[in-house]
């Protein structure tokens, strides 16, 4: 058999249609994983990371150490309003929240 598949980048209007709304959010059941960045440098991957995460759909995400964190106008850039639909906290002490 001899499959053939094209892939092509979606548009930004097409991720939009399906894309979570902000206010609907708490309507769906997020996947079980937390994730935990300790001492990210750049702010610009911790953009990345909030847009991941949204597309995973997890649980939460937690920052720690010196990840730089929201509200930053450079992870804004990046997330492209991830910020505000992933569940996010931060934490200096990454032990703590293993621990919790």
């Amino acid at each position: 058999m001899n499959y053939s598949f094209k892939m092509r980048k979606l548009s930004h209007s097409e991720i939009e249609k399906d894309r979570k709304k902000p206010e609907e959010i708490n309507n769906y059941t997020r996947n079980p994983i937390y994730v935990l960045c300790d001492n990210i440098r750049s702010i610009f991957n911790v953009g990345a990371i909030f847009r991941t995460s949204d597309a995973a759909f997890i649980e939460k995400l937690y920052l720690t150490g010196y990840t730089p964190y929201p509200p930053r106008k450079e992870i804004e850039k990046v997330a492209l309003g991830s910020t505000e639909t992933v569940p996010w906290e931060y934490h200096k002490d990454p032990v703590e929240v293993v621990k919790s």
